[in-house]
């Protein structure tokens, strides 16, 4: 669901509503976002998504090419003692 803009008017009137002793903390709120939109640290997760991506991409070419080194999967405890008896 996309949200709608909202307007000073609509953020004012929120703020009429609240009991005075509440303000404060909206006032802590603000200042927490205007921190947020300074420090760019709303694209920090966007640039660790696409890092993480990669890192899930190349992992998938290098298992692609390297099938040697997959791991092999068991169907009991008693496969994986007899696949492991010589290590």
């Amino acid at each position: 669901m996309k949200r709608q803009p909202v307007t000073i008017e609509q953020v004012e009137a929120a703020l009429q509503k609240l009991p005075p002793r509440q303000l404060k903390e909206v006032l802590l709120f603000i200042e927490f976002l205007e921190y947020l939109a300074g420090s760019g640290h709303e694209n920090d997760d966007s640039e660790e998504d696409e890092a993480l991506w990669a890192a899930v991409a190349a992992h998938q070419v290098y298992r692609a090419t390297h099938p040697e080194q997959a791991t092999e999967a068991f169907d009991s405890p008693q496969a994986f003692l007899q696949a492991t008896t010589d290590l």
